[in-house]
């Protein structure tokens, strides 16, 4: 079928950073309708990035002079925003290409807009078509788009003409009830009327670690501090109506104080909806109930490590990578002046974004390291990748060196509440079949992400620490490697949440449930940061990686500051030690049958597990106490 029309570019124009996605090199399987809206950004470029990029360096180099001197938002957007002229000439070709202007970030860098597929098409001299992909007709533009020569010199990218749907690594508005029987602690209830694996019988998977649990393993509940006076952002898509009577509820039940008044602030984007609609513009389903039980995990994961700490949500439009609502989201984070830390639980499951995604990335982290802001991001659950892309690659934008990357381990949580071991994320699920465990049938069970970027080249501070092995895997040249930390994330080992749910029958109420990915472990140590940000009286601490890897140069800086996961052995081509899992056939319903599955751990794909620092868990699991002294 024929895309939109497109017109033809006439003398005068300049190309924009965006790109057309790989998967649109293919027939058109749809026209996108003239009368659809599209949401675009503008990416404004800013001045001077070369002074900026120097500024950033200087001001997150513990050995610079100017280490953690940090602008305000008010005195960037002086001195490296866009200027309000730029803007304006902006925002008035959008109206005069018959769009309409919705709102410009206060530093001006970004200015979101809506208008019809024709209008769009005609005003960037591009064209549209729907794909398939993944299952879902997804719209892309058939060329990189144009702007007047005359917008060109401010005007660097626009954001939003392609759709790349991102997944939140939370369960549906669904309820899921945990099969039984579990465990409490790791260990706890072995499964001794089921197969054994290995030569013994695999204890059932924990029921949900609790926060005293979490606190306890990873060292905060001997701390003394509780977050007070720092402020942790939240990004995600959509939101939730009932995430803080959630939130309270659960931290009651679980002995964590309830917010108090003006404690949470859910900050919905322009365009953004409390109620999560079934679906996006009649066209692709992003799973914004999905995304509803994304907020609650985040919000609770935060609180339990940092109880005291406010925090703000942002919520983004929709949960396209390449529309603007979740980079309209980050900024608005940013460029509050209101937080310190920022966690995000999305990732592209793919190294190589469109240009205008990597773009506008890049932007948004140098300016918050320039303000003292610290971005977080989650590195995925799916490893190495090879099992959804067909080829190696790590998620972005964690691999970005001005974020941290937190990656996924198994935590093994004694009955004390001690930590008692801790390996790498890797799942695999073995089903129950006639009486025996099938090894045949095995599937992945999710992973945490990790390797080495071909998108980013390594940074100065990882070099001496991250071997250079791990860095040219495959025969590339030097680049990023992830994860710069990790955190609790197998499902097998996962966080105990609470939040409203739809029950059998369609009653809706709150329950509990257990719950595992990189967005638990993110949000974990965002609240970690939090804590250091108390110690260093509620200032912020931008980016801390250089910081974090200066200290782990030596051996003994490295075990300071991080418990480094166990080494797995492998015993005919299987990890030597697994759980055994309970899943309901209907998870809403406690009556209906239960499905047992053999869960081993510790399964790497191509990742590496070594001593020190390696490609699975980067530097290791923190130590609360060594992290907070050394980032205060």
């Amino acid at each position: 079928m024929p895309a939109i029309a497109a017109s033809r570019p006439a003398p005068g124009l300049v190309r924009l950073v965006a790109g057309v996605p790989a998967w649109a090199h293919q027939p058109i399987a749809a026209a996108e309708p003239r009368e659809a809206r599209v949401d675009i950004a503008l990416v404004l470029r800013g001045r001077d990035q070369a002074g900026l990029r120097r500024f950033v360096s200087a001001v997150s180099d513990p050995s610079s002079s100017a280490y953690r001197h940090f602008l305000t938002p008010a005195q960037y957007a002086a001195r490296f925003a866009p200027t309000p002229g730029e803007a304006r000439a902006a925002a008035g070709w959008l109206r005069s290409v018959g769009m309409s202007v919705d709102h410009t970030t206060p530093n001006r860098t970004l200015i979101a807009a809506h208008g019809t597929a024709a209008a769009v098409a005609k005003a960037f001299h591009t064209s549209f078509g729907l794909f398939h992909d993944a299952g879902r007709l997804l719209r892309a533009p058939l060329s990189d788009p144009v702007i007047p020569a005359r917008l060109g010199a401010a005007v660097e990218g626009v954001t939003g003409l392609a759709q790349m749907p991102l997944a939140p690594a939370a369960p549906p508005a669904p309820a899921f009830i945990n099969g039984r029987p579990c465990s409490r602690y790791f260990g706890q209830k072995h499964a001794t009327g089921l197969p054994s694996y290995d030569g013994h019988h695999p204890a059932y998977a924990v029921c949900g670690y609790t926060p005293h649990q979490l606190r306890s393993a990873y060292g905060v509940s001997t701390l003394g501090l509780s977050g007070k006076g720092a402020s942790v952002g939240i990004v995600d898509a959509f939101a939730s109506p009932s995430v803080a009577a959630d939130v309270n509820r659960w931290s009651r039940l679980h002995g964590l104080p309830a917010f108090r008044p003006g404690q949470f602030t859910q900050k919905l984007y322009p365009g953004a909806s409390s109620l999560p609609e079934a679906n996006v513009g009649g066209l692709v389903d992003f799973d914004p109930q999905g995304w509803q039980g994304e907020e609650t995990l985040d919000v609770e994961a935060v609180h339990t490590m940092a109880p005291r700490a406010k925090i703000f949500y942002y919520a983004g439009t929709n949960a396209a990578a390449a529309d603007p609502g979740l980079y309209l989201a980050e900024s608005q984070a940013i460029e509050s002046g209101k937080v310190q830390v920022v966690s995000n639980s999305w990732s592209l499951p793919d190294d190589a974004p469109l240009p205008s995604d990597q773009l506008l990335l890049n932007l948004e982290a140098n300016q918050a390291a320039a303000t003292g802001v610290t971005l977080d991001f989650a590195t995925g659950d799916q490893g190495d990748e090879i099992s959804t892309l067909g080829i190696r690659s790590v998620d972005f934008p964690s691999d970005s060196p001005q974020v941290t990357a937190v990656g996924g381990t198994t935590l093994k949580i004694g009955r004390t509440g001690k930590r008692v071991g801790e390996t790498y994320w890797g799942t695999e699920k073995v089903p129950l079949v006639g009486g025996h465990w099938a090894f045949g049938k095995h599937a992945t069970g999710g992973a945490g992400g990790g390797g080495n970027s071909i998108l980013y080249p390594e940074p100065a501070w990882q070099r001496g620490v991250v071997p250079a092995s791990l860095a040219t895997h495959g025969g590339v040249a030097p680049g990023r490697v992830v994860p710069d930390v990790s955190m609790d994330s197998d499902p097998t080992t996962g966080m105990l949440i609470g939040e409203t749910m739809t029950f059998a029958g369609g009653k809706t109420k709150f329950g509990e449930f257990r719950i595992g990915g990189t967005s638990v472990a993110c949000p974990l140590f965002s609240g970690l940061v939090a804590l250091a940000v108390q110690r260093h009286h509620g200032r912020g601490l931008g980016m801390i990686m250089p910081t974090l890897y200066a200290h782990a140069k030596t051996a003994a800086g490295r075990r300071e500051l991080f418990n480094d996961p166990s080494l797995v052995k492998q015993r005919h081509g299987q990890t030597a030690f697994a759980n055994i899992r309970s899943d309901h056939v209907d998870p809403t319903n406690p009556n209906s049958p239960r499905i047992f599955t053999l869960r081993t751990l510790g399964n790497l794909g191509t990742l590496h597990q070594r001593r020190g620092y390696d490609d699975s868990t980067g530097l290791g699991s923190p130590k609360a106490a060594a992290l907070v002294a050394v980032l205060r």
